[in-house]
């Protein structure tokens, strides 16, 4: 029997979104997979009351004139605003490090870096909330079976999970020759984020600020100042990002201990840092690959690829270019004109 799908993707993060689009684009059949209720993957935002907080990706960067040229059709319309040029960078021996003039675009969407997922899944056929919980071969294809028993058939499929998620949903599978291997070897950092909200604070003279040297912080950014004119509302909020060392050392702690911990670290930048209104934590376990493959895509088997940061280069640029490569290579797998 023929599978009524051309293309299943699992995961709609940006690599399985920006996949999809191609996918569709060539006139294939394709559905997305994802277990969560948004879209977007770590291009995240959450919200408390009206306020939108970053808590994942805080930014992107685009060098690739692909990617470039998606990014200035956003920027057209107003979807995706330059943040800043440059970054800031504290370390607590040498100080401070200001951007210099002409730095490169650092970019975000005001109403937050979930707005790619919504961008990118513009018109794609995406099922939330349907976690995966095996992929198999099949007479013409694959067969994907969802954690609740249901199966979707595709004549290829296209994994963008973090590898160590990819690799558990085809066990079993016979794959190409050093293919589980290569997945298995592909590891990704932790990140704690810390998200903090002070009634009254006078926002910092800094956007965001890329920490060097530090044990336990990695990243502090005043989240309102991608909001533009919706950055006033609400409390002022910090987004702290812990060291992937620090976040391995505490991964089971509970959050109040990991908040007081980065939150007390970050007085050195705020001195008001550690007494907040409110404050969440959430952990990243798969926040970035520590490092990259040289291909943009690992073709796992025939008609069965894997895609994502980890492939080519990391971030959300490099998720993007990962999904259109193995997109292309579906499509001419498929015969699609």
């Amino acid at each position: 029997m023929t599978p009524d799908l051309d293309v299943a993707i699992v995961g709609a993060g940006v690599a399985g979104l920006s996949a999809a689009s191609v996918v569709r684009d060539h006139g294939l059949r394709v559905l997305v997979l994802e277990k969560s209720r948004g879209l977007g993957g770590r291009a995240a935002t959450r919200r408390r009351g009206d306020q939108r907080i970053d808590h994942g990706a805080q930014f992107f960067t685009a060098r690739d004139p692909r990617f470039q040229a998606r990014v200035d059709g956003w920027l057209a319309t107003g979807d995706v605003a330059v943040w800043t040029r440059g970054m800031h960078v504290w370390h607590p021996d040498a100080g401070w490090t200001e951007p210099g003039p002409g730095g490169h675009p650092r970019y975000a969407p005001p109403s937050g870096m979930s707005a790619l997922g919504r961008l990118l899944g513009a018109g794609v056929d995406v099922r939330r909330e349907a976690p995966v919980a095996r992929v198999r071969r099949i007479d013409g294809g694959w067969r994907v079976a969802m954690a609740d028993g249901s199966t979707v058939d595709a004549r290829t499929t296209l994994l963008t999970a973090p590898a160590p998620q990819a690799l558990a949903l085809v066990a079993g599978a016979t794959l190409e020759p050093g293919a589980a291997e290569t997945l298995a070897a592909i590891e990704f950092e932790p990140v704690f984020a810390v998200l903090a909200g002070y009634e009254g604070a006078a926002p910092p003279p800094w956007p965001g600020v890329r920490v060097e040297g530090h044990p336990d912080l990695a990243w502090v950014a005043h989240d309102g100042s991608r909001r533009g004119a919706a950055g006033g509302r609400g409390p002022m909020v910090l987004v702290v990002h812990a060291t992937p060392a620090f976040t391995r050392a505490h991964l089971d702690a509970p959050h109040d201990e990991v908040a007081d911990a980065l939150l007390r670290a970050a007085t050195a930048l705020a001195p008001w840092a550690d007494r907040p209104a409110w404050r969440d934590v959430h952990r990243w376990r798969y926040a970035r690959p520590v490092a990259t493959l040289s291909e943009p895509y690992l073709a796992a088997a025939p008609g069965l690829l894997v895609a994502g940061d980890a492939f080519g280069s990391d971030r959300v640029e490099g998720a993007f270019l990962s999904g259109l490569a193995a997109a292309e290579a579906l499509a001419v797998e498929l015969g699609a004109p």
